[in-house]
């Protein structure tokens, strides 16, 4: 159930200029970003399963994405996250979604796809940006 992560915060076309302008490696901060991206998520999904009764075999969590390759598609780049289904993970998908015997467990759909990672996940990207601007700039 891998999902795609890309760069995603208010202003970002600015920021974008303003790094051209600076004269900026855009392609590796934006990598930077999406694999520190990646690794949020999965720490939040690796306490959401050790929070659940989930680890009895530890197949599931090992199943989470374990590689660190960002995707180009000309200008947009992308990293997957989440649980690799062929390696084990399909699992995920009854626990984040239930199953008409088992409640889906919210806690492990959060660390995924809820608001507050989202969240956390703009300010961090956007902080890692202006950074990258302020030291640029000094």
């Amino acid at each position: 159930m891998a999902k795609k992560a890309y760069i995603e915060f208010d202003g970002f076309d600015e920021v974008i200029a303003r790094l051209y302008a600076l004269e900026g490696n855009v392609k590796e901060v934006t990598e930077d970003a999406l694999k520190k991206t990646k690794r949020h998520v999965h720490e939040k999904l690796r306490d959401a399963m050790a929070a659940g009764d989930h680890n009895k075999t530890r197949d599931t969590v090992d199943s989470i994405d374990g590689q660190n390759v960002v995707e180009w598609a000309g200008s947009v780049a992308s990293i997957d996250i989440g649980f690799n289904i062929r390696e084990g993970g399909l699992p995920s998908i009854f626990l984040m979604y239930g199953t008409p015997k088992i409640d889906k467990d919210s806690k492990l759909y959060g660390a995924v796809y809820g608001k507050k990672v989202r969240d956390e996940i703009k300010k961090m990207q956007e902080d890692l940006f202006y950074d990258e601007i302020r030291r640029l700039d000094s």
